[in-house]
């Protein structure tokens, strides 16, 4: 039974507090603490996920107010390591830890074993809070999160962590270490040279939070959240798919080669291997939280704002319906139109909303729409549709306005209100609008270009097509262009001369393979694999008799190929005393069908001799 228990300090490593009891103990052995601690000589003592905590706990339990999710939240690394994994991963690490498990097993289910990432070949500490607790506590402890592999530096001091020269794993899991006497190595500040040390302090602080609280990840479907905010930053082609060239180049230059090369997370290597391309794509596997951490941070987000992402789908321009923004129209800056098409600018690779209104005016803008005024905004007008033609027309010749007036109302330039004027001017407004004459220039479309198709005839004429498209679009559907009908010239092929042709060229093949230095099993395939006809020798056999019957008088069963291997081995150990495993290991012929040979072997050897 149990004296006593130290009592833990604040953020210190489970692994601290029971080497900090092993030295108070006075034991010279390990299994002695063993013993003490968990009642058995064999106990894998491990520094990050420390095991048999049920048997642990209920041993120290008089000695302490913690509660075991206080243990495994606030001195141990499980949060770090499985926040980003699946609940099934999650809860099989928490049964490993209370109940006990093989070493090794705890770190497959999370992935260290498997990832590239590494963790700190030693214990890790800041030399200010060394001294702090040496003043204040007589002792010092491992604080959990110094031993992340993305920490680097000391949230309290702002100074960079040291490495101690004991190390994190030891070949016996049972060694306690002494952490008082923490042994000081000579540390190379090289690689922090041209490191931004901000940077390092936010990586700390979120590690810290990290491993603090389980921010139930599991419960969210990261990689859709993810694909918001590339959609968000404008990664995601118009054809859905991400430009993986841009986000690894963006992705460099923000973060600097220095500091992804000291969070060993730089993007390399080919496309199934870099984990940045990975982890944009379905998660077939774990990625390391620093990855994770990274790849959040480069969106401007952080563990605790990007739940809120959760179940988002991206719309640039927000939900439907949106305004139509037609001054002529009755419902001017109501919220009418349905018809949204979203594209992506080539140059800037912001969304482009392209929005059509049943009045007929269509306008588009970049996008994202950011705030309320974004949504009234046009960036360029496409069509300005019957509507507002007629209105212009009633002010001009009506109402008698200016050019100056009428721009001011339909809210364009005064260059605009000239030009559609003297259109509607040279040809009659009534004219242009009656739909019978609409549907007349249709027809005359078709009939001047006979022989294109309805979507090319469309890019002939697309405000035309349009219209009529949304005025009467079952009549359009009854009057199609000229249907095309490709004429297919008869080419018949005369199978006679051809079986012929190709009766010469499997020949001249037969003879090459017989010939070639290592024997070459004859059969159909290696035949048309030699002329390059393999596909018409299998899928044309009947129409080609007088070759099928060639290649079947001449092909070759497994044992007749085995024969002639035999045969080309023992001249090829003329030379060398011919023995029969010689023979049969240089022929390739395997050990079950050497029975059926054997008699065959010793022909060739005996006529060789």
């Amino acid at each position: 039974m149990l004296a006593f228990f130290p009592s833990m300090y604040k953020d210190e490593l489970l692994y601290s507090v029971l080497a900090r009891y092993h030295k108070r103990s006075g034991n010279l052995n390990n299994k002695d603490s063993a013993i003490d601690l968990f009642g058995k000589k064999k106990a894998y003592i491990i520094p990050d996920l420390t095991t048999d905590l049920e048997r642990l706990f209920n041993r120290v339990k008089p000695f302490t107010n913690s509660s075991m999710d206080e243990w495994i939240n606030h001195h141990t690394l499980y949060n770090y390591y499985t926040n980003f994994n699946s609940k099934e991963i999650k809860q099989s690490v928490r049964d490993k830890m209370l109940n006990g498990c093989g070493y090794n097993s705890l770190h497959y289910s999370t992935g260290q074993i498997a990832g590239t990432v590494k963790e700190p070949m030693y214990f890790r500490y800041c030399p200010n809070c060394f001294d702090e607790d040496i003043q204040m506590n007589g002792e010092t402890y491992w604080r959990t999160y110094h031993q992340l592999s993305s920490v680097f530096i000391c949230l309290k001091h702002s100074v960079l962590l040291e490495d101690s020269s004991l190390l994190m794993r030891q070949g016996n899991s049972l060694f306690f270490y002494p952490n008082i006497e923490i042994s000081l190595k000579n540390n190379d500040k090289s690689d922090f040279s041209k490191v931004d040390i901000e940077m390092l302090r936010h990586f700390a602080l979120e590690s810290s939070n990290l491993n603090q609280k389980d921010y139930k990840f599991d419960q969210l479907n990261l990689l859709e959240i993810y694909h918001y905010l590339l959609h968000r930053e404008g990664y995601v082609k118009a054809n859905g798919t991400i430009d993986q060239r841009r986000l690894k180049e963006d992705f460099i230059k923000k973060f600097k080669t220095d500091f992804l090369s000291l969070m060993q997370s730089l993007p390399s290597g080919v496309e199934g291997n870099c984990w940045l391309r990975a982890i944009t794509r379905k998660h077939r596997k774990s990625f390391h939280p620093v990855r994770h951490l990274l790849f959040i941070h480069f969106f401007g987000e952080s563990v605790d704002t990007i739940k809120q992402y959760a179940n988002k789908h991206y719309r640039p321009f927000g939900e439907g319906p949106y305004l139509c923004l037609n001054p002529a129209a009755e419902h001017y800056l109501q919220p009418v139109i349905t018809n949204l098409e979203v594209t992506r600018c080539n140059d800037t690779k912001r969304p482009v909303g392209t929005f059509s209104c049943a009045c007929g005016f269509v306008y588009s803008r970049k996008g994202p729409d950011k705030t309320e005024e974004d949504k009234t905004k046009i960036g360029r007008i496409k069509m300005f549709g019957d509507a507002w033609l007629n209105k212009l027309e009633q002010l001009i010749k009506k109402d008698k306005l200016s050019y100056k007036a009428c721009s001011k109302i339909l809210k364009v330039d005064t260059k605009t209100i000239i030009k559609y004027s003297r259109q509607r001017n040279s040809k009659p407004i009534n004219k242009e609008n009656n739909k019978s004459d609409l549907k007349q220039k249709w027809l005359d479309l078709i009939n001047q270009y006979p022989t294109l198709s309805r979507t090319e005839l469309r890019k002939k004429a697309p405000s035309l097509y349009m219209r009529i498209y949304r005025s009467d679009k079952e009549w359009l559907k009854k009057h199609p262009p000229f249907i095309k009908t490709n004429v297919v010239t008869n080419k018949r092929v005369d199978w006679s001369k051809r079986d012929l042709q190709i009766l010469a060229k499997v020949k001249m093949a037969v003879e090459d393979l017989n010939t070639r230095e290592k024997p070459v099993k004859i059969t159909t395939s290696s035949i048309g694999k030699a002329i390059n006809q393999l596909s018409l020798l299998r899928q044309k056999a009947d129409k080609l008799p007088r070759t099928m019957a060639y290649i079947d008088s001449v092909k070759e069963s497994v044992k007749d190929f085995q024969k002639r291997r035999i045969s080309w081995s023992v001249k090829q150990l003329k030379d060398e005393e011919l023995e029969v495993w010689k023979i049969v290991r240089k022929a390739g012929i395997r050990e079950s069908f050497y029975p059926d040979l054997a008699e065959e072997i010793m022909l060739y050897m005996n006529h060789s001799t």
